[in-house]
């Protein structure tokens, strides 16, 4: 494969994401690997422009950039940094659970990522350990806008349509409703996930999992991984809680993470605000 494209030679195929096929591709005007994403669905075009428009004025540390978007012989193309590594989700099916030290330290970055988004009135939409990758073992970067939406941007689905990967989304979205608790939400199955090595949510079926993420109904992380200490059982908890006004904002999280001390709480305080918010949801 040397298909070249304005300029870039496509060298590999990577994946499909969430819009179209994904790249490697080498640009020898600026003399750097590249990934491209593809838009083959003329009728996707608009939510691929979304996806550019977002992440175009994004510059932050642990997401991905987005160096150029272009359209070629009706061809939409998305032009990202390329991480090398694995994504997170390849990490934990391989290894299992992260060591709680670094899951922490990967929570902080993903957080201080969503914290970032929020700020600029951007709600990710699809936070998943896939669409997190790991250029070092201790080093997150958060990729795949094609479902991010600006607070005051055209809404791009229908009322009522589930967007996002429905293991991760919160109990509100499937009421046809983002926000920014509904990142949050998701970093909380993250989190599960790298504590536990799987998804609080196992459901057989779409409408099972469903069923399970509108109660916050999911087995204690302690009882996949005795290991897990009281201070991530609590900040789990904090962050799958259903009401999305009760749920810790990523703010919260890193100022959590800077005072762990302050989770340590009496064991029956868990248990006691989950039903507490469960009866007044």
């Amino acid at each position: 494969m040397n298909q070249t494209i304005r300029g870039y030679t496509l060298t590999q195929w990577l994946g499909s994401g969430g819009m179209g096929e994904v790249y490697l591709a080498h640009q020898p005007a600026a003399n750097r690997v590249v990934a491209i994403k593809l838009l083959r669905q003329a009728g996707q075009a608009d939510r691929f422009k979304n996806e550019a428009a977002v992440q175009a004025s994004l510059r932050h540390p642990h997401i991905g950039l987005l160096y150029d978007f272009f359209v070629e012989k009706e061809l939409s193309c998305l032009v990202m940094e390329y991480v090398e590594g694995p994504t997170l989700e390849q990490v934990i099916r391989k290894h299992g659970p992260l060591p709680e030290p670094t899951a922490w330290k990967l929570l902080g970055q993903i957080a201080s990522a969503l914290a970032y988004l929020h700020d600029r009135d951007i709600v990710h939409r699809d936070l998943k350990a896939g669409n997190v990758k790991l250029p070092r073992p201790d080093k997150a970067k958060l990729l795949d806008f094609g479902l991010a939406r600006l607070a005051n941007s055209p809404r791009l689905t229908r009322q009522g349509y589930l967007v996002g990967t429905v293991s991760s989304m919160a109990p509100e979205q499937f009421a046809g409703e983002s926000v920014s608790a509904s990142d949050c939400w998701a970093l909380g199955v993250l989190f599960y996930e790298m504590m536990t090595g799987y998804s609080p949510f196992g459901g057989s079926t779409e409408s099972e999992i469903g069923q399970l993420i509108q109660k916050a109904n999911y087995l204690p992380p302690t009882r996949l991984n005795p290991a897990v200490s009281p201070a991530s059982v609590q900040l789990i908890d904090r962050l799958l809680t259903v009401s999305p006004k009760a749920r810790l904002t990523a703010r919260q999280v890193l100022e959590l993470i800077e005072n762990p001390a302050s989770l340590e709480g009496p064991q029956w305080a868990g248990p006691i605000r989950k039903w507490w918010h469960k009866l007044n949801h």
